[in-house]
């Protein structure tokens, strides 16, 4: 306790010098702290975003040019103009497949199937369906339909619903110049109600009448995108001669009709290798309701596993774990469910997809859809779409693309690393391919901004750690200079009285080390708290959220009325600091200040106490 005193003793006869090496010393254990607690902290949540977002591009090929179409309206008797978009060549997707692109998952031209009827209910009770007909009819009297006129129904081949009257009204309604239809001849025509020709004064329609729509048609292409020669003509309307059912233009609209009785009851089915390719489900637009979503082993083995709607899964019954048949009839390649189907549901010999994949798949998960935008309706998804990974469809589907198209945004995408570095990596390997009219836009959530900041921080925090780590040592340095070094003569004269090694060396070290220990935990105290309201800062600047696109920060969205928001997880900043760099931070310092206290120790102690006496006298 006498050693003791006596160090205190000697601390208290220089309190400037005291005062001034706990200030300091805890000075730089705080940097040394806040910079370690900012560099982990920076470090954990770049890890832990990592994790959270991803970062997907989306490929569309361009037009080459627009044209202006002129559409003939009959009720106007005049042209309405509209812009359409003109592509060259096709661009197959392989054209993505270049080395060092670094793909997590895709690229994909995703193709939706048309999965064939297997009683399954699509809409609810109060919903209809568009009502296309397939009729045996003739004019009352010789005319040309450029306008509403009446046609008797003499046989129905297909129709939606029952055909309850006769005559109807028919206007070729986009034609300049209609064909001249006889009354002594009987037609076979393809027809779609619901049109009203015109509409008088008061707001009500004159007449509804039924217009055309395509006859047989093919638009079936090979794998690689290639159109097949087809005969048929896609005419609505044709003569009906004796025997004409058993003619190869007879058996194509048979075929017809039987397409449609498939097509007003069939739900389309996406095949995908990553559901986050699918822009509603990447901005959390679709979310999982019930069960599970897809994983690796279901990608990559292509496990018999699916995706389906809320909605489709009511209206049936269904539920998690229950099994639907799929039997799946063509491929489109063109359009997205929501976009629309194929112009020609025939293949080019004029005969009905047949399935290439029939087999029952396991309800995974459930999803739902909530608020969506206004945007392309291509990335709205069907109402009854269902999803399952790409590997699961065993057989080539090379005989049944009913369409192949350009790449949209909407079926065509992939997947890269986080992070701004890894975008323009891709962009400046993409530029390198020089490929022309193909775009490609990045979405990430806002990870690049995220990143930025953070990082930033992670060099502030940095600089802090190194300017806390030189600090301390020329502090430490400085201070066992004056308090140990330079106490050569008062170690001589303790030691010319009798007093022991061990109870000098106790002296000399026991002032440091409590200054040593109080500045440690006062430091690390200050530096915990600097390293907490550091990040709280940043993390009032901004809020992520896992809807945002490109970096945009949306900070409310309205929701709209009748339709429920769908849950979305909010995401912030990790901002508590771990305990332990605080205690390793001023821990480390501290035995540092021990160390060299107890190095300049050992050299005075070392030497004679007559020679330190000589030494200090100097």
């Amino acid at each position: 306790m006498t050693t003791i005193r006596s160090s205190l003793t000697r601390l208290v006869r220089t309190p400037v010098k005291t005062v001034l090496f706990f200030l300091l010393l805890s000075f730089t254990v705080a940097l040394v702290c806040a910079g370690g607690n900012l560099w982990k902290l920076c470090g954990d949540n770049l890890q832990r975003f990592e994790e959270i977002f991803m970062t997907i591009g989306t490929v569309e090929q361009t037009p080459e040019r627009t044209e202006q179409e002129a559409v003939w309206f009959a009720d106007k008797e005049g042209f309405r103009y509209y812009n359409r978009s003109v592509y060259g060549e096709t661009v197959s997707s392989d054209v993505l497949d270049f080395e060092g692109a670094g793909y997590l998952s895709g690229p994909e031209q995703r193709a939706y199937y048309e999965a064939q009827p297997f009683d399954y209910k699509l809409k609810e009770d109060n919903e209809g369906y568009f009502q296309y007909i397939v009729i045996e009819a003739s004019p009352l009297e010789d005319c040309v339909p450029a306008g509403p006129v009446k046609i008797e129904v003499k046989d129905v081949l297909y129709s939606v619903y029952q055909v309850n009257t006769s005559p109807i009204y028919l206007c070729d309604h986009n034609t300049e110049h209609p064909q001249k239809l006889y009354a002594d001849k009987t037609y076979l025509m393809a027809l779609e109600d619901g049109f009203a020709h015109d509409w008088d004064e008061n707001g009500s329609a004159a007449i509804f009448e039924y217009v055309p729509m395509r006859g047989p048609f093919s638009t079936q292409a090979d794998v690689d995108g290639n159109r097949l020669p087809t005969k048929m003509t896609g005419n609505w309307i044709t003569e009906v001669t004796p025997g004409f059912y058993d003619t190869k233009e007879g058996q194509e609209w048979l075929a017809l009709c039987e397409d449609l009785e498939m097509r007003t009851l069939h739900f389309p089915v996406t095949a995908t290798q990553d559901l986050n390719l699918i822009m509603a489900f990447y901005t959390k637009q679709a979310y999982l309701a019930e069960g599970e979503l897809f994983t690796q082993e279901d990608y990559q083995q292509g496990n018999k596993v699916c995706l389906v709607s809320d909605g489709f899964a009511r209206r049936n019954g269904l539920k998690v774990g229950d099994s639907l048949h799929l039997a799946l009839r063509y491929a489109n390649y063109a359009a997205s469910p929501g976009r629309g189907g194929a112009e020609g549901n025939l293949n080019a010999e004029g005969e009905v997809y047949k399935p290439f994949e029939d087999s029952d798949y396991l309800i995974k998960g459930i999803y739902a859809v909530g608020v969506g935008s206004d945007g392309d309706w291509g990335y709205v998804l069907d109402r009854n779409e269902v999803f399952i990974p790409t590997a699961s469809i065993k057989n080539t589907n090379e005989n049944n693309i009913a369409i192949y198209g350009p790449m949209k945004g909407y079926t065509t995408a992939f997947r890269i690393p986080n992070g701004s570095e890894s975008m323009e990596n891709y962009k400046k390997l993409w530029e390198a391919q020089g490929i022309d009219h193909v775009e490609i836009t990045f979405y990430d959530g806002g990870y690049s901004k995220l990143e930025g900041g953070l990082k930033n921080m992670q060099t502030m925090s940095a600089i802090l750690l190194t300017t806390g780590i030189v600090s301390a040592v020329c502090i430490v340095v400085f201070f066992c200079h004056l308090f140990i070094t330079k106490q050569k003569k008062q170690t001589a004269i303790e030691r010319s009285l009798g007093v022991t090694k061990g109870q000098c060396a106790c002296s000399l070290l026991a002032g440091v080390l409590i200054i040593a220990l109080a500045g440690s935990m006062a430091g690390g105290f200050a530096g915990n708290l600097f390293a907490v309201q550091a990040v709280s800062e940043m993390a009032s600047v901004e809020t992520f959220d896992t809807r945002f696109s490109n970096g945009e920060v949306q900070l409310n969205r309205e929701r709209r009325e009748g339709e429920e928001e769908n849950p979305v997880e909010e995401i912030g900043y990790l901002s508590k600091t771990d305990w332990r760099v605080s205690v390793l931070g001023g821990g480390l310092v501290c035995l540092f200040t021990v160390g060299m206290a107890v190095s300049g120790i050992y050299r005075n102690l070392k030497e004679e106490p007559l020679a330190l006496l000589a030494d200090a006298d100097r």
